[in-house]
């Protein structure tokens, strides 16, 4: 037997081998010696039928098994000669099989990386933070109170303003042809906060219930409908009602009426508590984003190109669902896939070495992942969802979520030493003029 292996990158080896005919004779018929021991041929006892009629009818399939298997045991001797771990199952991309000739093949074997662990211990890291402030909460509080405002008519003869409710019709045609889709009736839209398309409000704003408007519209090269992008669309428009909002003023009386409290400033105490833990768990969440980008950025190599293929696969889909949620139109999601392929591949890339990392880091450290923590989660996530524990857990199985919660687990667990063991500094997060949250 011949083997040469050829390193093609440091996660991938080229393996070349070739066998003699002789032991692949022998092997096939070692092969056929096992069918025939199973098969019942007309006018035979079963294993009893003549080597050469099994020959005659299983000779192919004897053939296959015998390759087959001296193929797998070449590749496992080449490994194993060579101190070579395998990541997933070596594929074949060249065999030679002609009878009286000897065997020849080609296999890509991909393999776990090996790389020198960057010390982990005492690492600088900064955690964003944002404070809240007295705007903040007043925010919230407006938003509140407007989602509690009944809808009032106005009187007869006021024009539509910034914070109306407004019931419209509308159409729209492009060169002269209805746009599909455009014909719309009883339309609800709040200026000020309901862009239906830009400029559009600009436009009838000061229009009075009752009256007709006509005008045209551009829309932009980039709009998300590619039919009407770089058009100009000419709409009519009929304001049918208009309604402002009867928000109620931020008192003791309002404050009841959302819960206990008896007062504003009780209201206001716990508005600010619920403020300040969403604060500090994006706080969190940035920090662990840092360490993260600490450790991939600091522990660079290579990761094999079947599991980076992997990440990427999950990664196009949940970034398809994500813009699905948001009402990108299937044609849109599929061209924004394809611009930011190659940022999704570097972060699939970054996502496979973080494993490894993890994984380093949790055997020098004895940290594993337990199987009643496994089982808790899955509990959890069956409870929320109104399924059988058996069940999801099968499902978690299948498809795989369960080596991703396994993994979870055991990474909350090495990011959870390495910040214990950090130096962390806060720092404050710059609001949308530059100025910091203080």
């Amino acid at each position: 037997m011949k083997i040469n292996i050829e390193k093609t990158s440091d996660v991938e080896r080229k393996l070349s081998v070739e066998i003699p005919w002789d032991t692949v004779k022998e092997e096939i018929d070692k092969a056929l010696l096992h069918i025939r021991a199973g098969a019942t041929l007309k006018g035979f006892r079963k294993g009893k039928a003549p080597l050469e009629m099994v020959r005659k009818i299983y000779g192919a399939e004897a053939k296959d098994d015998a390759i087959k298997s001296l193929v797998s045991v070449a590749t496992r001797k080449a490994l194993d000669e060579n101190n070579l771990i395998p990541f997933g199952s070596p594929y074949l991309t060249d065999v030679k099989s002609d009878d009286d000739n000897p065997l020849g093949f080609e296999a890509i074997v991909e393999l776990s990386p090996s790389f020198e662990l960057v010390d982990y211990r005492g690492l600088e890291l900064e955690k964003p933070i944002s404070r809240v402030k007295d705007e903040d909460v007043t925010g919230f509080l407006d938003s509140f109170r407007e989602q509690r405002a009944e809808a009032v008519p106005v009187e007869e003869d006021r024009a539509l303003r910034s914070g109306d409710l407004a019931r419209v019709d509308f159409s729209g045609t492009k060169e002269g042809e209805p746009v599909e889709g455009m014909d719309v009736k009883d339309y609800g839209i709040r200026i000020g906060k309901t862009e239906l398309v830009p400029g559009f409000e600009e436009q009838i704003v000061g229009m009075k219930a009752g009256e007709v408007k006509e005008f045209d519209l551009p829309f932009s090269d980039d709009f998300a409908n590619r039919d009407l992008a770089g058009h100009t669309i000419h709409f009519s428009v009929n304001i049918k009602t208009i309604e402002m909002l009867d928000i109620p003023d931020l008192d003791d009386e309002f404050a009841s009426t959302v819960g206990e409290y008896k007062t504003v400033d009780e209201l206001k105490k716990a508005v600010r508590e619920d403020m300040e833990k969403a604060r500090e768990a994006d706080s969190e969440r940035g920090l662990r984003s840092n360490l993260t980008r600490n450790l991939v950025d600091t522990n660079v190599f290579e990761v094999p190109p079947s599991l980076v293929d992997k990440e990427l696969r999950f990664l196009v889909q949940d970034y398809g669902e994500k813009l699905t949620r948001a009402g990108v139109p299937g044609e849109k999601i599929k061209e924004l896939i394809l611009v930011n392929e190659d940022e999704l591949k570097k972060t699939a890339t970054e996502h496979g070495r973080l494993m490894y990392i993890v994984s380093e880091i949790a055997d020098r450290e004895k940290f594993e992942t337990r199987d009643a923590e496994v089982d808790a989660i899955i509990r959890r996530a069956a409870a929320q969802a109104g399924k059988r524990y058996e069940d999801l857990r099968e499902e978690y199985s299948s498809d795989g979520t369960i080596n991703e919660i396994t993994f979870g687990i055991l990474r909350d667990k090495v990011f959870n030493h390495i910040l214990e063991n950090a130096s962390i500094t806060e720092v404050e997060v710059k609001d949308e003029n530059g100025q910091e949250d203080n």
